[in-house]
């Protein structure tokens, strides 16, 4: 399942017990695919950075319009979302137990 599906899905109230366990492992399992993808795209970054001159500001700039950049940046966001949604599934399965 997308992350865009599990977040559609996870906003329905009446959800059961192995559904939410359902929900939280399918998106544990994309928010740590994702943390992989961005170390790989910070690791590409910082070798990026290193190879241009001028300042610091100026590198950042170049960097974040790559194609790559862009990735890293979507990325930094839905990690966010996801570490939220995460915790929300985790308080509503605690309220069931």
């Amino acid at each position: 399942m997308k992350l865009t599906e599990l977040i559609i899905a996870v906003k329905e109230q009446n959800l059961s017990k192995d559904q939410l366990e359902n929900y939280r492992n399918d998106m544990s399992s994309i928010y740590a695919q994702m943390q992989l993808e961005m170390a790989d795209l910070e690791k590409q970054e910082a070798l990026f950075m290193g190879r241009l001159e001028g300042s610091a500001i100026s590198r950042k700039i170049a960097w974040k319009t790559t194609e790559a950049g862009q990735r890293l940046i979507v990325l930094k966001r839905y990690c966010l979302a996801t570490k939220e949604l995460l915790n929300s599934l985790k308080s509503r399965l605690y309220s069931i137990y």
